[in-house]
Parts: structure tokens; C-alpha cells; sequence
């Protein structure tokens, strides 16, 4: 393994994010079985807010994993949720552009 791959960040936290991302995806798509008129604004509120639920719950932030200084921490919560309710595509694509 090279020094440089190792020592960005352990991949195991990468697929934590991952699967929290999938968490949410599924919890959206069933929420929007059980109520099928809901708008699509809504639909990505209501994914947001499960991201940041989720993300908070875990303790699983994407900054703080990436070793960037984080002053408020429910904010790496709140930006890991809006990244992990985008859906598990763009985190594993951004995984990917991380070479992890």
C-alpha cells in the first residue's frame, strides 16, 4: 500500500457513509410508498432530514472522518445528511473521485 492512499483515510468509513447513504434512500422510497402524493420538494426535505438524523444518531460525519477541524460538530452531521440523502450513487461516485 502506498503512504499516500494510506494515510488519507481508512475506506471502512467511507462505506459507513455509504451504507448510511442507503439507509436513507430506502427510508425515503418507502416513505414515498406510504404517502404517494407527496411532492418531489418534499421528498428531498424529508430525505435531508433523514440524513441528518442518521448521520447524527451514527456519530458518523464526513469531515471529522476526513480529519478537517470541525469547530460545531452537529454541522458535519448536517452536511453529511444533505450528502447521504443526495443517494448512495453520488456518495460511492465521490468515494470513488477519493481514490478510496
Amino acid at each position: 500500500m502506498d503512504p499516500i492512499s494510506s494515510s488519507l483515510v481508512d475506506p471502512l468509513v467511507i462505506h459507513k457513509v455509504i451504507i448510511i447513504a442507503m439507509l436513507v434512500e430506502v427510508t425515503t422510497n418507502f416513505i414515498k410508498i406510504i404517502i404517494p402524493n407527496l411532492e418531489k420538494r418534499y421528498i428531498t426535505i424529508v430525505a435531508g432530514l433523514i440524513g441528518v438524523l442518521v448521520s447524527t444518531v451514527t456519530g458518523v460525519g464526513i469531515l471529522g472522518t476526513l480529519d478537517i477541524p470541525v469547530n460545531f460538530v452537529p454541522l458535519d452531521y448536517i452536511l453529511t445528511g444533505i450528502i447521504v440523502s443526495r443517494g448512495a450513487n453520488l456518495v460511492h461516485d465521490f468515494s470513488k473521485r477519493l481514490n478510496l
